[in-house]
């Protein structure tokens, strides 16, 4: 009996024994059965670490990443192990040689598959923490930068790959870094956009929207790119800036500015008085106190010369709105209380005028003209 069991497990076909099969499946068996135990041992961990040190979602979404990519590595060393057991058979040498090149191939991509699955997770958590801030920057720079990670971990597995075949890579790289360079040579313009658009991101200077001056163009931004960064402008005209120039140019944000400049410069009558004036300036500056939530605490009103017309009055606020649109009512509304204060206080505005002398111009004898020139 004991015979026949052993004659049964050593029939062969193509000298390949039924003892042979079955210790291969036996290995992938056990490796899967491997597999399931690690699985459910860092299950295990997780669920205790979970429960007394609060573990952070991303280290664990890090943990059950490695689930396909292991079951997959499992598997493959499971039958490269079988294969390694039994006897290679005379005609198999070269169809094995290449059959564990394979599975060498797999155990590299089974790697960078947990790293571009680690990858994928981290953008994830990125990308919810960048839709929670107020930087729009954040939620345009974390794509990128998950895309040229997940490039390079790709390349990287190629190029393992490739080593694995037999082929050499330092004569590929060799060529890369001279092909890279005349590149690089060629496209100098390119990678100076390429490096101003990471100033851009990692420092900051403007978010979309901001409405900034750059390089003597002032706009709203509406993109920021890779390579330029568009600009809508007062004229709804939208212009392409190189990002290469935000690198050495002055970028003044008008966004955020914590208040904004008014200057709002005029002149009354000469016939108006000194009380009038006096009156005129402490209105104005009552007005300012009186509505702290328009206008910020700094500001200078005062009598400030003899114009050639005018007795001019010199008056410096700023207004807390920092949006263009707001900033412009705000103005509006203090230049027409300006009106109303100087209208109370008994005068009006001057305007240019010029007096002529002519002497003895006329039979009649000397008279003044006198001609008023209005704006």
């Amino acid at each position: 009996m004991l015979s026949a069991i052993s004659d049964f497990f050593h029939l062969s076909l193509f000298e390949i024994s039924i003892l042979d099969v079955l210790i291969i499946i036996g290995c992938v068996i056990l490796s899967h059965f491997v597999d399931r135990l690690i699985q459910w041992i860092l299950k295990r961990l997780n669920e205790k670490r979970l429960k007394t040190q609060n573990l952070s979602k991303l280290r664990l979404t890090l943990v059950t990443s490695l689930n396909r990519p292991l079951h997959t590595l499992c598997i493959t060393c499971g039958a490269g192990l079988g294969l390694i057991i039994i006897d290679t058979p005379s005609w198999g040498t070269d169809i094995f040689h290449y059959i564990f090149i394979l599975m060498r191939g797999i155990t590299i991509w089974c790697v960078i598959w947990y790293l571009l699955l680690v990858c994928q997770k981290i953008t994830e958590h990125f990308a919810e923490r960048a839709s929670h801030s107020e930087s729009k920057i954040d939620d345009m720079l974390v794509p990128i930068v998950s895309g040229l990670a997940k490039f390079v971990i790709v390349a990287i597995g190629v190029l393992l790959v490739i080593q694995n075949l037999g082929y050499s890579i330092s004569s590929l790289l060799a060529g890369l870094g001279i092909g890279g360079a005349a590149l690089a040579l060629a496209a100098k313009d390119t990678l100076a956009n390429f490096f101003g658009s990471l100033v851009v991101f990692f420092d900051h200077p403007f978010d979309i929207g901001d409405w900034v001056s750059l390089n003597g163009v002032e706009g709203s931004i509406e993109e920021i790119r890779i390579r330029t960064t568009l600009i809508r402008t007062v004229e709804n005209s939208l212009i392409m800036m190189p990002n290469q120039l935000l690198t050495n140019t002055y970028i003044d944000n008008y966004q955020r500015r914590t208040c904004r400049k008014m200057d709002c410069n005029f002149g009354v009558l000469y016939s108006t008085t000194a009380d009038q004036i006096e009156k005129i300036v402490a209105d104005i500056k009552k007005h300012l106190q009186d509505h702290p939530e328009l206008y910020a605490p700094t500001y200078y009103v005062g009598f400030s010369g003899f114009g050639d017309s005018s007795l001019d009055i010199t008056v410096t606020a700023y207004t807390r709105s920092t949006a263009k649109d707001q900033h412009f009512a705000d103005r509006q509304a203090f230049m027409l209380e300006i009106m109303r204060i100087v209208q109370n206080a008994g005068t009006g505005f001057a305007f240019p005028t010029r007096t002529l002398d002519i002497p003895n111009a006329a039979p009649c004898g000397p008279f003044r003209v006198v001609m008023e020139n209005r704006k």
